[in-house]
């Protein structure tokens, strides 16, 4: 993670100051740097070397005293952590080509700046209520800023308290905004054992002498003049004195190293070889921001809206009557491919399911067995473009068509009249084949369907091949999802070009039909065609809706 963890303290004497830092380098390839010959557990074909950063920094990074520059004189103890001897700590990631390097400051002499700008701001004016927890600030210009600040005790400060604050400061805002929730709890687990330290050594302190009584004593008596040689003669403790630890920056090291690299493994960029596809484009759609600011990653308003939480569901899971709740996911009987609900189902049945599937009929499917239910409706996706896929995978109730046209319930919730007697629903009923027997594979399953629709004579072409490249054995796991995903997108392509030219204006069925043919569809594909349009993304349809005007003001002007 490129970024830079600092923790800063408000000392008494001197303000704001900058106490411990810890930052990443990366390997840029220079000849100059010394190969490390011998090394515990090399592995072979890794050139290890004991520095990964650039070599105008190799001297600073040094730990003996000539290889360092030397430390502010005016720095009291309260707000230094290295000294003449000990300039700093590195830890080297040789798989990675890494060096963590912690010291006081930064070692470039602009990310000092930056990092100097945050700590004076994170202890003075950027402060959440209450003055201890996390605050995002910052800008392009100089870098944006997670802080969270915090008290620790001590006996000899004002308020009997010392006020701190740790700090990242990186470049990329939106890498720091999606790695809150991460680097708030860590920096938290952190914050709770430095403060279980310090609580310790101020509770010793106060059992020997009572410190805020003598204070109060002495209050009286207290002038300016006196004061002021009183706190002058106190020196400012160290975060070693107060957490009597002297491995206390050793550990924050340890800790500062492990969220860099921690937090570089949990985000990672992904090289986009081509163009995004309507899939890429409904799952950016998908994101919701929070009032904060936050991204949640793919998950849908319409699915959190509807479908219960987490809770709800491991609830309904320990109280009802599924069968589930006395299975682990990874013990329950679930189906695994497509494949798999093809062989079970038969062709005949598959067959059913998945015309209903791709022309947007509701699928409800009722059973007991939880997991079971998710894995059928799982499964079926792999039929349908992305934006085409609304699930509810468990529900007390009967959710309407508009909702999801995936539901999950229990056997024994009540279906409306006019769902049951519609054309445009089908209910799938999976239950065990011999009652008070427990099930140990799918074939101990019993899958009834009930539906009033009557399948069209021609199947849609789509539906066809994928049929039959499911039925065929000689495709590989990985070549049939190559080919289900080939075979949407080939067809997701002659939607955006129906969906275009219906919105150009009125045309007869004649133009239309020339149309289906050119895109080598049929009058039997409309259904599917129609459905699959309903899942294109906003952003195209906001394109074709603006150029579809933009054509019709040019097409008045020219006529006026």
């Amino acid at each position: 993670m490129n970024a830079v963890i600092s923790i800063c303290n408000f000392c008494e004497l001197h303000g704001p100051s900058v106490l411990f830092c810890t930052q990443a380098f990366h390997d840029t390839e220079e000849t100059q740097w010394t190969d490390v010959n011998s090394v515990e557990n090399s592995k072979p074909g890794v050139s290890l070397k004991s520095w990964y950063g650039p070599s105008l920094f190799s001297q600073r990074s040094g730990m003996s005293e000539t290889s360092s520059p030397p430390l502010k004189s005016d720095n009291c103890e309260g707000c230094t952590s290295m000294t003449s001897k000990k300039r700093g700590y590195i830890s080297n990631d040789h798989e990675a080509r890494v060096s963590y390097v912690s010291s006081q400051y930064p070692l470039h002499p602009d990310v000092f700046i930056a990092v100097r700008q945050a700590c004076v701001r994170s202890l003075s004016c950027e402060v959440c209520p209450g003055r201890e927890g996390p605050i995002f600030f910052g800008d392009d210009h100089r870098g944006h800023v997670l802080s969270h600040t915090f008290f620790l005790k001590d006996s000899q400060a004002r308020g009997f308290q010392s006020w701190y604050s740790i700090i990242i400061v990186m470049r990329d805002k939106f890498f720091l905004l999606n790695s809150w929730q991460f680097l708030v709890k860590f920096l938290q687990k952190i914050i709770h054992e430095l403060q279980e330290k310090a609580n310790k050594v101020y509770a010793a302190e106060q059992s020997e002498q009572n410190l805020r009584a003598v204070r109060l004593n002495s209050v009286t008596r207290m002038t300016i003049d006196t004061f002021r040689r009183r706190r002058g003669n106190i020196k400012a403790r160290s975060l070693v004195d107060l957490t009597n630890d002297k491995e206390v920056f050793p550990f924050l090291h340890m800790w500062f190293t492990w969220i860099l690299k921690a937090g570089a493994m949990r985000i990672s960029e992904r090289l986009m070889e081509s163009f995004p596809n309507e899939d890429t484009f409904i799952d950016l759609e998908r994101q919701e921001e929070t009032d904060e600011g936050f991204i949640k990653i793919h998950l849908a308003k319409s699915e959190a809206d509807t479908s219960p939480s987490v809770n709800e569901v491991t609830e309904a899971l320990d109280n009802s009557r599924i069968s589930s709740d006395r299975e682990s996911p990874s013990d329950a009987v679930v189906f695994t491919s497509i494949r798999e609900l093809f062989q079970i189902l038969g062709k005949e049945k598959f067959h059913c399911l998945a015309y209903h599937t791709i022309v947007g009929n509701q699928i409800i499917i009722k059973s007991n067995f939880l997991h079971l239910m998710k894995s059928i409706i799982t499964y079926l996706k792999d039929l349908l473009p992305r934006g085409c896929f609304h699930p509810i995978y468990y529900s007390k109730t009967y959710e309407d068509s508009w909702k999801c046209n995936f539901l999950g319930i229990e056997p024994d919730v009540t279906i409306p009249d006019h769902v049951t007697q519609s054309q445009l629903h089908i209910q799938v009923e999976v239950n065990p084949k011999y009652k008070n027997t427990a099930v140990s594979n799918l074939d101990d399953f019993e899958i009834i369907f009930h539906t009033t629709a009557t399948l069209p004579e021609k199947s849609p072409q789509v539906l066809s091949e994928m049929e039959r490249a499911i039925a065929d054995s000689s495709f590989s796991p990985a070549a049939l999802d190559s080919f289900l995903y080939c075979t949407k997108e080939a067809w997701m392509n002659k939607v955006k070009v129906l969906f275009a030219y219906s919105r150009g204006g009125q045309h007869g069925a004649d133009e239309t039909t020339k149309l289906l043919t050119v895109l080598g569809a049929q009058e039997h594909d409309k259904l599917v065609l129609k459905f699959w349009m309903t899942g294109l993304s906003t952003q195209y349809k906001t394109r074709i809706l603006s150029a579809s005007v933009q054509q019709g003001g040019y097409s008045t002007q020219k006529k006026n």
